[in-house]
């Protein structure tokens, strides 16, 4: 395995509770670069320390993997400490407010404290808006940045992003996620966390943007696994209609198959990267993914496998006696005429140009 492909399988060992396999020869420093990448280090470093000691990092990559480890433990319940705040002066003034994404989702991992996050994501109600801001100022909360629906506060050095309005990615998840405190929530007391079934779709939805705009990560398609995982009682044929609904049904699947091929997850769905024509929107994918670009943009396929020295040799041959040749006109037909059905469904609903083969 190279270095990007032992990254994958040491978080998926971290998934399935496995212990990893020893690998020689593994470039350790551009795993921890991955890692730092993706937000995904602390948990790196603990299936690092699984592995047979002959077989760890030496030195300083170690010392970057435990420093990593031990900086997660203590941050986790400084922000614990910084939420419960927020939560209490909310609370006090009968203030709903939703949290999502990473503050909920940390609790669906093996160890909650592995799972980090630079801020911690609020939904308010538009009338409670500036009201809650002006509370929690008066808490000791600072107002880093503040806008008419996007607010960015600290409380210790822990980052809050406050909002009106869930992220949408076309007209119809606007739609959809309007009424944040309605039917696709559940609260206790004044606070709301999104129901299972709807966190997965924000979390899908969330990851398409990012696909959409760049900004994608591995730990992304984490948090979809381990919502199955946890959750194993969600309709999966209710919620491939929720995305149908929304108009993101074959990103969906493509995410939820690539959750599935990376982490093993527990799920059963129509679409696999084994179905014909879908090898491509694979290999576009892992590399959106990977780089953390726009999918199918040409920054994606910088990524790709050395040559062997035959396959250089052969690729030398081919421009040599290609140079005496009559250049032939390029085709006149659209590129989506080149792409699967699948592959032409994602790049719709993304809105995406994809990249010329």
């Amino acid at each position: 395995m190279d270095a990007k492909e032992y990254f994958i399988y040491l978080l998926s060992c971290y998934a399935n509770t496995l212990a990893p396999k020893a690998e020689k020869n593994i470039e350790w420093k551009e795993i921890f670069s991955l890692a730092e990448k993706h937000a995904v280090t602390p948990v790196i470093a603990k299936e690092i320390k699984l592995i047979q000691r002959e077989y760890r990092p030496a030195g300083n990559n170690l010392a970057l993997f435990n420093l990593a480890y031990e900086s997660a433990n203590g941050s986790y319940y400084q922000k614990l400490e910084a939420l419960s705040s927020m939560v209490s002066a909310l609370s006090a003034a009968k203030i709903p407010h939703l949290i999502v994404k990473g503050a909920v989702l940390c609790n669906l991992y093996p160890e909650p404290e592995l799972r980090t996050s630079s801020d911690t994501d609020v939904v308010l109600r538009s009338s409670d808006y500036f009201n809650a801001i002006d509370i929690l100022r008066k808490k000791g909360f600072k107002v880093d940045f503040l806008s008419n629906n996007t607010a960015s506060l600290y409380l210790k050095n822990e980052a809050f992003e406050l909002t009106n309005e869930l992220e949408s990615i076309n007209i119809q998840s606007k739609i959809y996620f309007s009424t944040p405190f309605d039917d696709i929530s559940e609260q206790s007391g004044y606070t709301y966390k999104l129901r299972p079934v709807y966190h997965l779709l924000y979390v899908i939805t969330h990851i398409a943007h990012h696909l959409k705009i760049g900004g994608s990560s591995v730990r992304m398609v984490m948090d979809i696994d381990v919502i199955i995982r946890n959750y194993p009682q969600i309709n999966m044929p209710k919620f491939i209609n929720l995305c149908e609904n929304i108009r993101i049904k074959a990103t969906a699947l493509a995410l939820l198959a690539l959750s599935k091929k990376w982490f093993n997850t527990p799920l059963a769905i129509d679409f696999t990267f084994a179905d014909r024509g879908a090898a491509y929107l694979y290999e576009t994918l892992c590399a959106a993914v990977l780089e953390g670009c726009v999918l199918g943009s040409d920054s994606a396929h910088k990524v790709k496998k050395k040559q062997s020295l035959f396959e250089k040799i052969a690729a030398f041959f081919k421009n040599l006696f290609a140079k005496g040749k009559k250049k032939q006109s390029p085709r006149q037909d659209s590129f989506d005429c080149e792409l699967s059905q699948a592959e032409r469904s994602v790049f719709e609903e993304l809105a995406i140009k994809p990249r010329r083969r």
